[in-house]
């Protein structure tokens, strides 16, 4: 059983990373963020299989990665998530809009997008139109969960069970519904289009977390619905 204390610190902490990822995937990344990676301790042994393969990633690119890191990253984001200098008639793109690899047609502002949007309006999270991008980019479905974290960090110091366990099962719908239903597609996708160990990395990084996430707000659940919210 979590104490108030862990509750507290596993959501700050779940906002954290998931905001972190947001920003790795939605657009080339600074020289500050890259460096911040750059002197990241990647534990070799998390308990799950998708985290420690992406580590291991992670860790061979800065082992054997460029001076110029920026520049080297920019390229390889055009190239893997927005298809730029690949030929792609034939063959899916790692585009990372959910609809594209959920929807029957593979085309952008599809179903899940709909829903998703709906989602977001039930939970009080809006993407900033001036960014003019679908709302099922996977940047974006990873910043609902940084609200929906700080949310549910404020319902526990408040000690609002009702409200806790509702975001609680929100988040808990929302990952499996609209994120580990796609990221492992993408990750596969992206694979074939990469030149890097980076992304490919970043994206095992991402389902990583995001299965342990699922696994401890699973948990979280069963503690609210067997006992009171964490004293």
């Amino acid at each position: 059983m979590l104490t108030h204390t862990e509750l507290l610190d596993f959501f700050r902490e779940s906002a954290g990373t998931y905001r972190f990822l947001s920003q790795v995937f939605f657009k080339e990344l600074n020289d500050e963020a890259i460096e911040e990676l750059a002197r990241g301790d990647y534990p070799s042994d998390t308990g799950n299989d998708h985290l420690d393969q992406g580590y291991r990633l992670v860790r061979r690119y800065f082992a054997f990665s460029t001076p110029d890191r920026r520049t080297q990253l920019a390229c390889e984001y055009a190239r893997v998530f927005l298809a730029a200098g690949v030929f792609t008639k034939d063959r899916q793109t790692a585009v990372p809009y959910e609809s594209v690899f959920t929807g029957e047609e593979r085309i952008m502002m599809g179903d899940a997008r709909d829903d998703v949007v709906a989602r977001f309006l039930e939970d009080g999270f809006q993407v900033n139109p001036d960014l003019h991008e679908p709302e099922d980019h996977l940047a974006f479905e990873l910043e609902y969960l940084v609200d929906m974290n700080e949310r549910a960090a404020a319902w526990a110091q408040a000690k609002d069970k009702a409200e806790l366990r509702r975001n609680v099962v929100r988040q808990l719908e929302f990952i499996e519904r609209h994120l580990l239903n796609w990221i492992p597609e993408l990750r596969e996708v992206a694979q074939e289009y990469a030149t890097l160990a980076f992304y490919p990395g970043m994206l095992l990084v991402a389902q990583g977390a995001l299965e342990q996430g699922s696994d401890l707000l699973r948990s979280i659940l069963a503690q609210l619905d067997g006992t009171s919210a964490a004293a």
